[in-house]
Formats: C-alpha cells, structure tokens, sequence
C-alpha cells in the first residue's frame, strides 16, 4: 500500500495535514510519499493506492495547479481506475473548470474535471460548520475560505447538507466526487473528526480496518454530532 501525500509542506493548512497521520496510524504497514512541490509526483512514474492533498494559499494554489496541470492525463488514468484521493479546503478547486481570483483580477483554467467555476474574494472570508450525509454516514466539518464554487453539482455532489451550505449560499450540496476523487471545502482533520468517514475512505483502498482509537474517537463523534444537531447552534458565522 503506497499512500502519497502531495506538497505537505505548503497544502496542510488548517490541520489538514493530520489526516494523512490519522491514516498512517490506521495503516502502519503502509508507505507514506510526501512529496514536496519541488519533485515529481510518485504517481507519475507507478501505481500510488491513495492520494491526499489539503488546504493552500491562493498563491501556492495556481503554483499547485500548474504542477498539476502537465500530469492531467495521468491524474485522470488514477482517478477513473477508482484510486481514492481526497482533497480538502480550497485543494479540490484545482479540479474544476476555472478558478476567478476576483481581488487580484486573474482567471485561470482548473484541470476541468468538474463543470463548476470558482470564484475567490479575499476581502470575504466565510467561516461555518456543515453537517452532512454520504450514503447514511454523518458527517460533521468546519469550513474557513475565500471562495465559493458554481454550477451543477448535483449528479456529482460529496455530501448533502443536513445544516450548514454547500458548494455556495443557498446550496445544500456539497463538494463533488468523480469515482474515489472527492473534493470538499471541509478542512482540517476530517478524517479524525470523523471516524466512520476515515473507515468508508480506507475501504475504497481496499483496506477493512477500523478508524485509529476508535473508542475515543467515537465517544467525541458522538459528542460532536449532538452539538451539531443542537437547534441553537449557529453554522454560518
């Protein structure tokens, strides 16, 4: 199991980072590739079984996507064979059809894996929490961003929104997923956060095992969920 882990040093804003730790406790026969901005993925040149990537800077987001951009071909291979890749925060916008950087006035092409448009105003950022479904697991996450995504999700959405919006104001959709590809605006540790999510994505990898201190872990899921149902709490801050 080879389990690569794209540009840690700048794409693990937020706590982001700790889910691929949260994953190698899970797995800990497994390789872990981090791989720096400055080198060549390890998915070029073999077969990867997991690929994560999380939250960046609007800057190191167009250096990303143009890393990205000359191994599209390849990505799409991995990514329509079913290999699990999760991009978290502002990471799984490189995977749309356009990101608009309203504030700076550049607009640049995304790797078009997605018909949605970005658009990234950084005088507004947008903090709430989402509470959502994906095929009957619950699951809660907290969002802190720049930008809001546009267009038709619905065929291809991450989770559907029980409390809190989705891919914009007004949606109850969010994120998108193509096969095991799933791009979320939920940032830092999702996977910790919620530990029957990090069980469903590791069984996409083919590995049957149970989410890391799982005792733990779901005595605070548990916790976190009666909060999030809590009628008085407020999602959108």
């Amino acid at each position: 199991m080879i389990v690569e882990v794209l540009f840690n040093e700048v794409c693990g804003l937020s706590g982001d980072s700790q889910n691929a730790e949260f994953l190698q406790a899970a797995m800990p026969e497994a390789e872990f590739v981090y791989t720096t901005l400055l080198e060549d993925p390890r998915f070029v040149h073999e077969d990867v079984d997991m690929l994560l990537m999380g939250s960046m800077e609007e800057g190191i987001q167009r250096r990303v996507l143009e890393k990205l951009r000359s191994h599209k071909a390849r990505l799409l291979e991995l990514i329509d064979r079913g290999v699990p890749f999760l991009a978290t925060g502002n990471a799984g916008e490189i995977f749309l059809k356009d990101i608009h950087y309203i504030t700076e006035g550049i607009q640049v092409s995304g790797l078009g894996f997605f018909d949605l448009q970005v658009k990234t105003d950084l005088f507004n950022r947008y903090n709430a929490k989402v509470l959502g479904t994906l095929d009957g697991i619950e699951i809660v996450g907290y969002r802190s961003q720049f930008s809001f995504w546009y267009g038709d999700n619905s065929q291809n959405y991450f989770l559907k929104c029980d409390r809190g919006e989705g891919i914009h104001k007004g949606s109850k959709l969010e994120g998108v997923r193509r096969n095991n590809l799933i791009c979320t605006q939920i940032l830092g540790p999702i996977l910790p956060l919620n530990p029957l999510f990090c069980e469903y994505f590791l069984r996409l990898a083919g590995v049957d095992a149970p989410a890391p201190f799982r005792d733990a872990a779901m005595e605070a899921y548990a916790l976190r969920l009666k909060e999030f149902k809590d009628p008085k709490m407020l999602f959108n801050v």
